[in-house]
């Protein structure tokens, strides 16, 4: 996404650059950092114009492209946190369900006549 954004913004800088410096004739100047670079003709201003246009719908395509992935990933997260909660109440029911059977069992246990196993009569 950064990268994407350093993209849009350089390619914004450098044709605003063109434009603002733009000087009339058939050759023009080309200067970085206060530098003489090279002399261009029309033809290849306008080609790089194209780069530059292409340069800066790559950048916002790579930013959009990361945005997308950013809300898939918050989403999926998301997702995650609901699943784990769902657990922890279902694990917390369990918990409390099994409680109620070994406490009932117990009971039942308790109260159990030795010899005999609940209705019938253990023979020998």
């Amino acid at each position: 996404m950064i990268v994407g954004i350093v993209l849009v913004v350089l390619s914004v800088a450098v044709g605003v650059a063109a434009v603002a410096f733009n000087g009339a004739g058939s050759t023009h100047e080309i200067t970085a950092f206060g530098q003489h670079v090279t002399n261009a003709n029309e033809t290849q201003v306008f080609v790089g114009g194209i780069v530059i246009g292409l340069v800066f719908c790559v950048g916002v395509w790579m930013v959009s492209v990361a945005g997308k992935r950013r809300r898939a990933l918050r989403a999926e997260f998301r997702a995650a946190r609901r699943e784990a909660a769902d657990a922890g109440r279902e694990r917390d029911r369990l918990a409390e369900q099994l409680s109620t059977q070994q406490e009932i069992t117990q009971r039942e246990q308790e109260t159990t006549v030795p010899g005999r196993h609940r209705d019938r009569e253990v023979t020998s």
